[in-house]
């Protein structure tokens, strides 16, 4: 068989036994770079406009999606309203938690975009759509320049 056959039958697909190396490295790129370093170093959160359509990423990008401008990166506060949520109670090997976990989607305040992150300092309970939420950092001393950075969300 080669790559441009059409497989009409699934019984002739072949199955590889063993394992395939596989080898990449994953880059957050200029715009991540730049987010992971303002978060690590200061605690702040940075977003990026366009300045022609005034569009404001969160994530920050470099070029805006809809019109290839440029962007600039400008500072936001991190804050934000719960758009969703979901309750986790197994863990990834399909084990009961003993502290069920909150994660949402998080609408940031002045930017078009969100992050998935989890709640904290709250009950499931009192959890819902609309809930305006701020983020609790790792002290300065203990950030990694990653997103494990921001610990959870909270009730603002």
């Amino acid at each position: 068989m080669t790559f441009n056959e059409k497989i009409v039958n699934v019984r002739e697909l072949k199955h590889v036994e063993g394992k395939i190396e596989l080898y990449w490295i994953y880059t957050s790129g200029e715009a991540g770079d730049k987010f992971f370093k303002a978060l690590k170093d200061e605690g702040k959160f940075l977003a990026s406009k366009c300045s022609y359509c005034g569009k404001t990423y969160f994530p920050p990008r470099i070029y805006c999606e809809y019109d290839f401008s440029e962007t600039e990166f400008i500072e936001i506060s991190g804050e934000g309203r719960v758009r969703a949520f979901a309750v986790a109670t197994l863990d990834s090997y399909e084990k009961p938690l003993e502290n069920p976990e909150i994660y949402a989607i998080i609408d940031l305040d002045d930017t078009d975009g969100c992050i998935v992150h989890l709640l904290g300092e709250v009950e499931i309970k009192e959890v819902f759509i609309g809930m305006r939420v701020k983020p609790v950092l790792k002290p300065k001393e203990d950030r990694e320049g990653r997103i494990t950075d921001i610990l959870y969300f909270k009730p603002s």
